[in-house]
Formats: structure tokens, sequence, C-alpha cells
């Protein structure tokens, strides 16, 4: 069975359990498994509290913030942070990623090796994420201790293309891109940090200069401290 989009020429195929984003000009799918693959390999060899992101988001001894991830898409960064003992909830924009997000989790819900992180909160919303902080804000909802956002990357001056399931992202995703917007609503709404990820060389969200950051090989985590920028 499958349905499609001939815009992007999209397809979305369900295998038995397993649903599939598959691509007919680049030839290639896309899925999410939680269980298995590069996923469940980040998690075992991933670097646990000492990898950059964990830093990123204040994870120490003794300290384990809940985290809002306003840009889901394959959830990689959110199962490793959820892998790491942290409630997370996951705002995801694009109906189909959802869609194989929620397929994901479906599965490995019925493994007795993903009942931590059930137990401890792995949420998953199909919604705008400035409309979900919105939201919550209006209705006085307790904020997170860390909003984490991940906006597409800039365009490549280099010819090489980015991986394949990104391009799919980005064609998903299409043009908009409100991470600006996204940054300043979750200043006003985070607990005790938001944090942006970026290629390392990359300007800054709005030019807005963060307190401080964490760099590992190719990627830049900015660090707004929210007590500092009240």
């Amino acid at each position: 069975m499958n349905k499609k989009d001939e815009k992007y020429n999209l397809q979305l195929l369900f295998h038995d359990d397993i649903i599939e984003l598959f691509d007919t000009q680049l030839k290639t799918s896309i899925s999410i498994d939680f269980l298995k693959g590069t996923l469940a390999h980040r998690q075992q060899f991933g670097g646990g509290r000492g990898q950059a992101i964990a830093k990123a988001i204040g994870l120490k001894s003794g300290i384990t913030p809940t985290v809002l991830d306003t840009t889901a898409g394959l959830a990689g960064d959110a199962f490793v942070l959820a892998s790491l003992g942290c409630p997370i909830t996951l705002i995801e924009r694009s109906s189909i990623l959802f869609s194989l997000l929620e397929n994901a989790l479906e599965r490995a819900t019925l493994n007795d090796g993903f009942k931590q992180i059930a137990q401890q909160g792995f949420i998953i919303i199909n919604c705008n994420a400035n409309d979900y902080i919105f939201e919550q804000r209006t209705n006085n909802k307790t904020p997170p201790d860390v909003i984490y956002i991940d906006p597409m990357y800039p365009e490549r001056k280099k010819s090489a293309l980015v991986k394949k399931d990104m391009q799919i992202l980005q064609r998903l995703h299409g043009e908009q891109d409100d991470a600006s917007t996204l940054l300043d609503n979750a200043l006003l709404f985070a607990k005790k940090r938001v944090v942006v990820k970026r290629p390392t060389h990359a300007k800054t969200l709005n030019e807005k200069k963060p307190n401080t950051c964490i760099k590992s090989k190719k990627t830049r985590y900015d660090i707004y401290t929210i007590e500092k920028m009240r």
C-alpha cells in the first residue's frame, strides 16, 4: 500500500508494521527505528554524557533536564537525549514525518528495552513549534528546562550534496524557515536554557550572541542561558 505526494515525488509505503518514505527521484527511502540501525548504534557508541549535545543541554551528575525538541525531524538527537535519561517532548510540523515517528514509537514500545524511555517521557506531537510554545505560555504550563532547536542547515556553498535523508527532509519542510521566530519564542518559555544546533562556521540565529557554545568536529551548539538573557 502506498500514498503518493505528486509535488515532491514522495511515497509513503506500508510494509506490515513499518512505514517508509520513498523518494522516486533519489531512489531511496527513509524510516525510523529506535531499536536498531543508526539510532541504536548512536545510543550504544555515541559517548554517553560526555558527548557535546549532552554537555550543551546541561546533563551532568545529579542533573537531568526536561527537554522540548522543537525540530524533531528523524529524532536522532532526541533519542540520544532520551537514552541518557531526559524526559523529552518532540515537536514535528510535517504530518508525513510525524507518521514515521509515530510508527517508530509504536514499534519501540513493544520492546522491553524501550520501557524506561517510555516511562520517563517520550512524547511526539504534530504541530508548529511556535504555536505550541504560544499555547503553553498562554495556559501557564510548566516550561521545560531546555528548549532544543535544530533548524535546517544553511545552503552549502560547496557542490557536494547533503545526505539523501536530509534532502528528503528539506523537501518535506519546503522553504519555510521560522527558526528565527522560534528562537525568540523559546527564550520567553524555557526555564533554564535554549540550545541551537548549527554548523561549526555558520552564523548565529538572528545574529543573537549566545552566552557560550560547545563545539564538536562539524557542529556547534549555541547556548542561551535564560537567567543571563532576562
